[in-house]
């Protein structure tokens, strides 16, 4: 019985220290890379609401097709405009390279022709949204494009969630961002992004509603707001369907001046 017991006690001690063993093990590129994951998929097809919202309320709303595909690691994605008309058919290209940048491309029916967006228009405001083009290929980085640091855990929202600073390694249009990760789902509630001083906020994304669809946690809808400008963007995913086949032609500059694939 003394043997049962000690080995009883060894066991509850072993145990009563596995909390805090796996949360020294939690650090920011390990979580991120979580989050990463999580919104990971071979292709996915959204119908989406993109609402521009002025800061005396006005709104003025856009839909909007998304589809993306992921081929040897690399994450290629088309968005159509489908109304209202001012913008229908305008459609916009992003083609990851090897070297984790991106090329961008957009068709604009008034103009009839293609436009490539250079590097130093990543910054720009897309379609006179909230998001630049860069935002457009990613809000969060990737764990090799980034110093992810874990800086604490607190309630958001009423949910558990990571603090990670993120500072990038590479060229950015900004200095840092803060992002909040739900524990339970891995997804982002919140992220600051910074000046490139990194002193002060200017742009905060916010995540209104999640949802657990397709055998998966999503965020459904999110609003992104200019700080100096009080103007907001809000998305909402409508319906999304997850590593659907897809074909590649409509990843291809041919697709995007004629809207068809060849």
């Amino acid at each position: 019985m003394r043997h049962i017991r000690r080995t009883t006690l060894v066991v509850l001690l072993v145990l009563s220290f596995v909390p805090t063993l796996l949360i020294a093990e939690e650090s920011g590129p390990t979580i991120m890379q979580r989050v990463m994951d999580t919104q990971s998929a071979d292709s996915s097809a959204m119908d989406i609401r993109l609402t521009l919202i002025e800061p005396t309320g006005e709104n003025r709303e856009r839909r909007i097709q998304t589809l993306t595909m992921t081929e040897d690691g690399l994450t290629n994605t088309i968005t159509v405009f489908l109304s209202p008309a001012s913008v229908k058919n305008t459609r916009f290209l992003t083609r990851q390279r090897p070297d984790g940048s991106d090329d961008q491309w957009i068709f604009l029916p008034a103009l009839g022709r293609i436009k490539r967006i250079a590097a130093s228009e990543g910054g720009g405001s897309f379609m006179g949204s909230d998001f630049t083009y860069a935002d457009m290929a990613s809000t969060t980085y990737d764990t090799d494009e980034a110093i992810h640091t874990l800086l604490r855990s607190e309630y958001i929202d009423g949910r558990d969630s990571y603090v990670i600073e993120s500072i990038p390694t590479t060229t950015s249009d900004y200095g840092k961002t803060v992002i909040w990760v739900d524990k339970q789902t891995n997804l982002p509630l919140q992220v600051e992004f910074y000046d490139k001083e990194k002193s002060s906020v200017i742009k905060i994304l916010k995540t209104d509603d999640i949802a657990y669809t397709e055998g998966r946690w999503i965020t459904k809808s999110i609003t992104m707001t200019t700080l100096s400008s009080g103007h907001s963007t809000k998305i909402e995913i409508l319906q999304a369907k997850y590593d659907i086949p897809m074909k590649s032609g409509y990843f291809t500059t041919a697709f995007l001046e004629t809207g068809r694939v060849i």
